[in-house]
This record gives structure tokens, C-alpha cells and sequence, in this order.
């Protein structure tokens, strides 16, 4: 059973030490690599522009919408008044969702986010006075952003042209209120919906010896040594909040026809072409960032930034559009053959399942689907259920596939489906959804092979976890603060 970690002020100096010693000991301690907190090398060295987690699900307290949740620059520091974490400016944050299955989005939002940079010489503490209100003279610096739904063919609609970002949590002396003030900036939608643009708890409910067995083979080490602790439990990240009625997300506006979506995210930096006159030129944008499933470049390449090359396989991932992942042969080839089983093979002779593996192919690019290899034996998430799509434009293509139909579960179990959750993951991620040991026994085979993989990763001596998400509106919990 997993505990919520009961003291994150007490916790804090150890939790930094170990994700200090994550980032230096990289795969041998496999701590704090969650998600896509890490994925990339060379989206690593740019944390505002770092996914970490992207999140699609029925919403429990409005079932006629689909919350959806992305979070970037993991591993911030909580409490000290003068850090400062905001969004990139020069930057766009998108959350993608395709509803015909071809890869191409069908619905883009899209947030933008500018300065109000008060404070002398741009640097220091963004609080001069305990702030009550974003619009409170004391608060020094804030950011503003627009939200802006886009169709293909459609001028781009503006839904929010002048909101506020709730700040980095700098205190409790500072900031004795975050709750009220996230409550403030939080915006009501046209044609229905909500968002908000906030600092939260990082959510992510970590294994951190699953790293260890996908990158060596072992759960760390020395086999078993390690305990199952998050230090992610008391940092916090950049979270996008959003939530919207499930007519605009489906197909012809109808989730009973066509009851599938692919939603990933992706963060694009301002750029130039060098090679033309700058005075004659708008900016271009370049996508640096993108993620959809959870831990696909641990998965299918037992990988992180401290052990990859740049310009490899996971930044070409990064960096390419859904559309285009069935052209890349490599990417499908590891799809087929996932490096994880067979290093677990190696370390402990618990052998590999034989390919091709069309189940994990089916996982991250296709979908649950009776046809198409997923070997659940049932049709939920595979676009071919959307009665208006075009069966021959479906694609491969990685997104974290929802349906719009499934009931919101009474009783949420953590391992999702393969915990006989339907509405967990893998269709869609909940906030509460554990995913390291449900995929770590589809990389062994579950469910078609029947073998339990429990033996790799037994029941940990201790296990400190966040927080449990809330069941409400924003659901992500209050940022980890400071005196």
C-alpha cells in the first residue's frame, strides 16, 4: 500500500539531496526520472520548456468534460522567496488532441505568456509585501497569457486575452493564501469550461526502481537495495490546467459516435531563419518538446537524458510531429522491440516475451483495440471506434488515447485497466494513476502471456508518495511552500 508522504517540510532536505544525486548518479539510482521529466538530453537543458507529465481524463465533478493537464520544469525547489520558476516567454504551450486518428491535430490550444517584470534590474524576490491578490502592488512580477483554439482552416479564436498566471509559491509569509489566489485566477471558458495557469504539487506517483530495471536490467545497484521513495513528492512543477465539454473535443461534436481522442503536448521556441534579413521576417516557431504517453522513451529505449546521446532517438522524438512517427522505421522497430525485457533478461534471466511486439506497438501508437495487437481483447481507445473517421487515414502515431464514454469509476484503481479500471490508464492518465509497475508488466507480456512480472519489483520496505490528487477542480494540490 502507498502512503502519502506525511511530512514534506521534514522531508525536504532529504528529497533535494537524492534528486541532487539523481541528476548526477543518472541511471545507476534511476531516482526522480518520472514521466518526461528527463526524457531528452537536450530538452533537459531547457526546464521551462520540459515536459514532465500530460494528463487526459473525465472529469468526476463535470462528467460532460474532459480535464486535460500538462505539466512542465519539474523539480521545483518549494519556500525560498527568491526563486522564481515561471512559464517561457518567446514560447508556445499546446495541447494537441486528434479525433480521426491520422496524427494530425484536429484541435490545438494554444497558451502564449508575457512579463510584468517590476522589480529592479529584473532580479530578486517577485514579493515585496505578503501578497493576497494577483492584483496586489507587493506582487513585483507576474505573467499574463493568451489562450487561444485553433482548427485547421479556421482563424485562431481567442477564449482568454488577458490572464494572470498564478506565481511561484515564494512562502507562506509571503504568499499565506495560494489557494485564494489560484481561486482568483482561475477562468471561466466561452461556450463552457475552465482553466488555469498555476504552480502545483508535483502529482507523479514514482517507482524509482522501475528506472533501474528499464535502464540496467535491476532495480538499482545492488538488486532490491532500493527503496520505492518519490523525491519528486516534495517539489513542484508548472502545471496547465483545462477543462472542456467533450462536444468540442469529438469528432463532428458527437462522443457517442465517435468516442476517441489522441491528445499529446508539445512547447515550440521562437527561431529565425538565419539565412534571410531578421527586419523582413516574423518568428518562426520550433517544437522542442512533445509528450503524450508516459515514459515511451524509457519504454521502448530504457532511456533518459544521462545515458542518451543528443540529436538521438529521443530527441528526434521531441522533436518530430505525431503525424510523421509511423515514417520513421526506427521508431517502429523499437516500438516492436522494447530494450527493457531484454536487459531484464540479461541482469536476471527472466526472460524476454517474443516479438514482434505488437502489444506495446498497439500501447503507445494504436491504441486498445480488438484488431490492431493490443491483446486486451477488447475495443477501448483504438480510433477505428469512431464511426465518422476514415479507417484508411489512421496512423501509428504516439498519443495518450482517451475515451469519452467510459463511466467515471466509482472506486479508481490506481493500475488503471490492467487493475480492471477501465477508465484508468492506459486510456487516458488520471492525476492518481500509478504507471511504473502496470508497464512494467506490459513490457513483460501482461496481459495476453499470463506470467507475473511481481517478482521484479515486490512490495517496497517504505514508500513516500504525494499527496493524492483531488477529485474537484483543479485537482492538482497546492504547491509545497516555504516559511
Amino acid at each position: 500500500m502507498r502512503n502519502p508522504l506525511p511530512s514534506r517540510r521534514g522531508f525536504l532536505t532529504a528529497a533535494t539531496t537524492l534528486l541532487t544525486a539523481a541528476a548526477l548518479g543518472g541511471p545507476l539510482l534511476g531516482t526522480g526520472r518520472a514521466g518526461g521529466h528527463f526524457d531528452a538530453p537536450s530538452v533537459a537543458l531547457d526546464q521551462p520548456a520540459n515536459l514532465t507529465d500530460v494528463y487526459a481524463f473525465t472529469s468526476p465533478d463535470a462528467p460532460d468534460t474532459v480535464t486535460l493537464i500538462v505539466d512542465v520544469q519539474s523539480a521545483q525547489l518549494p519556500g525560498a522567496a527568491p526563486l522564481n520558476y515561471p512559464f517561457a516567454t518567446r514560447a508556445r504551450y499546446e495541447i494537441h488532441v486528434d479525433a480521426t486518428g491520422n496524427g494530425v491535430p484536429d484541435l490545438t490550444y494554444r497558451w502564449t505568456f508575457r512579463n510584468e517584470d517590476r522589480r529592479p534590474f529584473g532580479a530578486g524576490p517577485i514579493a515585496a509585501t505578503p501578497v493576497r491578490s494577483l492584483r496586489d502592488p507587493g506582487l513585483l512580477f507576474r505573467q499574463r497569457y493568451t489562450l487561444e483554439r485553433i482548427r485547421p482552416g479556421r482563424a485562431a479564436e481567442t477564449l482568454i486575452a488577458d490572464g494572470v498566471a498564478v506565481p511561484t509559491h515564494t512562502g507562506l509569509t509571503l504568499m499565506p493564501d495560494y489557494g485564494a489566489l489560484r481561486t482568483e485566477a482561475t477562468r471561466a471558458l466561452p461556450g463552457g469550461g475552465r482553466t488555469v495557469a498555476t504552480q502545483s504539487a508535483e502529482s507523479f506517483i514514482a517507482d524509482i526502481r522501475v528506472f533501474g530495471l528499464f535502464v540496467l536490467g535491476t532495480a538499482g545497484p545492488v538488486p532490491g537495495a532500493l527503496p520505492g521513495t518519490n523525491p519528486l513528492s516534495a517539489v513542484n512543477v508548472s502545471s496547465l490546467i483545462l477543462q472542456v465539454p467533450k462536444r468540442e473535443l469529438a469528432l463532428n461534436g458527437d462522443p457517442q459516435r465517435n468516442p476517441v481522442i489522441g491528445v499529446w503536448s508539445t512547447v515550440s521556441r521562437e527561431g529565425a531563419d538565419l539565412s534571410r534579413d531578421l527586419r523582413t521576417q516574423q518568428a518562426t516557431y520550433r517544437q522542442v518538446a512533445r509528450l503524450g504517453n508516459p515514459h515511451i522513451c524509457f519504454a521502448l529505449w530504457g532511456s533518459s537524458a544521462a545515458n542518451s546521446a543528443p540529436g538521438g532517438p529521443e530527441d528526434r522524438f521531441n522533436s518530430r510531429a505525431a503525424a510523421d512517427d509511423h515514417l520513421d522505421q526506427a521508431f517502429l522497430d523499437a516500438a516492436l522491440d522494447p530494450a527493457p525485457p531484454h536487459r531484464i533478461q540479461d541482469a536476471q534471466g527472466f526472460a524476454a516475451p517474443s516479438g514482434p511486439r505488437e502489444d506495446i506497438r498497439a500501447l503507445f501508437l494504436g491504441g486498445i483495440g480488438r484488431d490492431n495487437g493490443a491483446r486486451f481483447g477488447l475495443d477501448l481507445t483504438a480510433p477505428s471506434m469512431n464511426a465518422d473517421a476514415d479507417p484508411r487515414a489512421v496512423v501509428w502515431a504516439d498519443e495518450l488515447r482517451l475515451n469519452l464514454t467510459t463511466p467515471v469509476s466509482a472506486s479508481p484503481h490506481p493500475d488503471g485497466v490492467l487493475g480492471g479500471d477501465l477508465q484508468g490508464y492506459p486510456n487516458g492518465r488520471r492525476p492518481n494513476d500509478i504507471i511504473d509497475p502496470p508497464l512494467l508488466r506490459m513490457l513483460e507480456g501482461e496481459p495476453w502471456n499470463g506470467r507475473s512480472a511481481a517478482g521484479l519489483l515486490p512490495p517496497p520496505a517504505f514508500d513516500w508518495q504525494p499527496k493524492p490528487a483531488a477529485d474537484a477542480f483543479p485537482y492538482l494540490n497546492l504547491p509545497h511552500a516555504g516559511p
